[in-house]
């Protein structure tokens, strides 16, 4: 996956991905567009140990993938099955089992209004 981090907003670096990101998960697949625009892992405060917000190698593809589903409500696909593949892809790309599981149930527990909230 080329990526490009080229600029910074109040939330951090923004990533703009060079080239289409294919996504194959349970049987379900979907294609992130070169030029998408996300700002990587947004993870609360008090998980920072577990899951970095810096941009990194074993959430980087988890984070475009699951912002991707976010905002563009990709047909057949729910919030929960979001969130199973931000952590199956975490896990992956090399996140322990323990920094996925807690960086999967931050997600469960706060990002239910990033969800609504994009509708």
């Amino acid at each position: 996956m080329l990526i490009d981090i080229h600029h910074r907003n109040e939330c951090g670096d923004i990533i703009t991905l060079h080239q289409e990101l294919v996504i194959k998960y349970n049987g379900k697949m979907f294609i992130v567009p070169a030029g998408f625009e996300c700002d990587g892992a947004s993870v609360p405060r008090f998980l920072w140990d577990s899951v970095s917000p810096q941009i990194h190698p074993a959430t980087l593809r988890a984070a475009v993938a699951h912002d991707f589903l976010y905002r563009n409500y990709v047909p057949g696909w729910t919030r929960k099955e979001a969130d199973q593949l931000f952590y199956h892809l975490c896990r992956e790309d090399g996140l322990s089992w323990w920094k996925s599981q807690k960086a999967y149930f931050g997600i469960r527990l706060f990002g239910g209004s990033a969800w609504k909230g994009a509708k």
